[in-house]
């Protein structure tokens, strides 16, 4: 009678710990930075670990900017043209402006249109 009751709990267990290591893996996202835009423009994900892939088909330096509310997420992710990069964050639940903080080739890339939303829910 012992031994069922040690598999069953040996099972849950197994169940338990590898749910954990599921939900922690990254959510991954590619999103392509053109002059001037963020394709695609919305993207919605689940609170938690995200790996964005950002792939630089523009002529001049791209990045990816995070905004909730008045707190901008410090993103280390600058792209040169032509560049693929990876940068992960950890987010929680709510609207985020997307958006290329960047000047090079002339003006705000924000300005010129390169915006987007992310929604965590």
């Amino acid at each position: 009678m012992k031994k069922p009751l040690l598999f069953a709990l040996g099972g849950v267990l197994l169940a338990l710990t590898l749910s954990v290591a599921i939900a922690q893996e990254a959510q991954k996202v590619t999103i392509v930075l053109t002059n001037y835009k963020l394709d695609p423009s919305e993207i919605t994900v689940k609170p938690g670990k995200v790996e964005f892939t950002l792939v630089n088909k523009g002529d001049v330096r791209h990045n990816l900017r995070l905004k909730i509310g008045d707190k901008d997420l410090k993103l280390n992710n600058q792209a040169k043209a032509g560049e693929t990069i990876k940068t992960e964050v950890d987010l929680v639940a709510g609207e985020y402006d997307m958006s290329c903080s960047s000047t090079e080739g002339g003006g705000s890339h924000r300005e010129k249109g390169m915006v987007g939303k992310l929604i965590v829910k």
